[in-house]
C-alpha cells in the first residue's frame, strides 16, 4: 500500500477533528484500499494547549504499522499541525 494514501486520509481525518465532524474513538474499523484499518483518535493535555492524535494502525499478520498525523490546539484557539517527526519528539508511537 501506498503510504501517501495513508497520510491523506490522515489529513482529511485531522481536518474533520478541527471542524468538529470527528470525535474521538478508539478501534473503528476503516477500510483503505482494501486494507482494513484501526482508526484511533484521542486527545491529552499538553503544556500548550491540547495534544490531538490521529492514528491508523494496520495489523498484519506478525507486524503491526502505525501511521499517525496530530495537532495541537493552543489555549488562545491557534493550531500547531504535527507530523510523525514531532509526534516522536512528544512521544507519541
Amino acid at each position: 500500500m501506498n503510504e501517501s494514501t495513508i497520510y491523506k486520509k490522515l489529513e482529511f481525518l485531522r481536518e474533520q477533528f478541527i471542524t468538529g465532524e470527528l470525535k474521538p474513538c478508539v478501534d473503528l474499523k476503516l477500510k483503505i484500499d482494501g486494507q482494513i484499518f484501526n482508526q484511533n483518535v484521542w486527545v491529552e493535555p499538553h503544556e500548550s494547549g491540547k495534544l490531538v492524535v490521529v492514528m491508523l494502525e494496520l495489523n498484519d499478520f506478525i507486524i503491526s504499522h502505525n501511521y499517525c498525523l496530530g495537532l495541537i490546539v493552543a489555549k488562545n484557539g491557534s493550531i500547531e499541525y504535527l507530523d510523525n517527526e514531532k509526534l516522536w519528539d512528544i512521544g507519541i508511537p
